[in-house]
């Protein structure tokens, strides 16, 4: 389907606001890594697959080398490049990875925004598949989303936090390169908050727990969470290609502390039929914004 007009221009309105997102408005915490794409283990890499890795979102990138070691133990050095607004630090191997090669990639400890001492990196050893990525993901979309409130000790504020948990049930996904190379990039689509405009929220490797019924946890402050709260989403592959042509959004009703009813059940919805497009057009703007690597 090709984007609209009002898609573009949504998703244009939207990278304009993505800087500092209400999800990753809280700087405080460990810059410790997150997770990495592709994760420690993964077998039948693409041979044209880019590398990368989440960090929490106090993390801010000085230019930390990443290393790769090839199957013959020879290292390299990579220029990489830094995501702020996703906190997705990437890299692309100088070569095509040899088939059927054992690699490790070391990804450096961060420094933090508020902290002096670094946070924690780690270390990824992966084999490479035998042909390329070349056809874009597909995913099958959110497919349901349960909430309940966590009361939480939180040592930016040296007390107890109010938060909302989502857990978001996620639809199949697939990709000729494997789902060990996919990224998950969730939006909230609706909220008290959200005034038309899909907010992204943290970007994470594909869950590879589990075969079947993935799932992930969203955490949010209470202000942006009560009421009508409904969540969308895409996977992007190893090469960068996006999923398309879905429509699903997942909403559920929450409401705001103190209450007694406890938990809600999900409700699956559909929304307008450009809102995947946008969402695709937003993620890509979104990388394309941040052109700066580093060595």
């Amino acid at each position: 389907m090709k984007p609209t007009t009002a898609a573009v221009t949504l998703a244009l309105a939207a990278v304009a606001v993505t800087a500092a997102p209400a999800a990753r408005a809280a700087q405080c915490g460990k810059p410790d890594l997150v997770d990495m794409v592709p994760p420690d283990g993964a077998t039948g890499v693409p041979l044209n697959a880019a590398l990368g890795a989440h960090y929490a979102a106090s993390a801010e990138y000085l230019g930390e080398a990443v290393v790769l070691v090839h199957p013959d133990m020879s290292t390299e050095s990579l220029g990489a490049n830094w995501d702020p607004t996703e906190q997705f630090l990437s890299v692309t191997p100088g070569a095509p990875l040899e088939p059927g090669g054992s690699y490790t990639i070391m990804w450096p400890a961060l420094r933090g925004l508020n902290a002096a001492a670094p946070g924690v990196g780690g270390m990824a050893t992966f084999t490479a598949g035998t042909t390329d990525d070349v056809s874009p993901p597909t995913f099958a979309g959110v497919q349901g989303v349960t909430w309940d409130l966590e009361r939480a000790s939180d040592d930016c504020v040296d007390g107890l936090v109010e938060r909302f948990l989502f857990d978001i049930d996620l639809g199949v996904a697939s990709d000729d390169g494997g789902t060990s190379g996919l990224t998950l990039l969730l939006y909230q689509t609706d909220g008290p908050q959200v005034m038309g405009t899909p907010v992204p929220l943290p970007g994470r490797a594909w869950p590879q727990d589990s075969k079947t019924d993935a799932h992930v946890q969203v955490r949010l402050a209470t202000d942006v969470a009560v009421g009508e709260i409904c969540f969308a989403g895409i996977v992007r592959d190893s090469i960068g290609q996006f999923s398309q042509n879905n429509n699903v959004k997942a909403c559920v009703h929450t409401t705001a502390p103190p209450f007694f009813n406890g938990c809600s059940v999900a409700g699956s919805g559909r929304g307008a039929s450009s809102l995947f497009a946008s969402l695709a057009l937003l993620a890509a703007a979104m990388r394309r914004r941040r052109p700066r690597a580093r060595r």
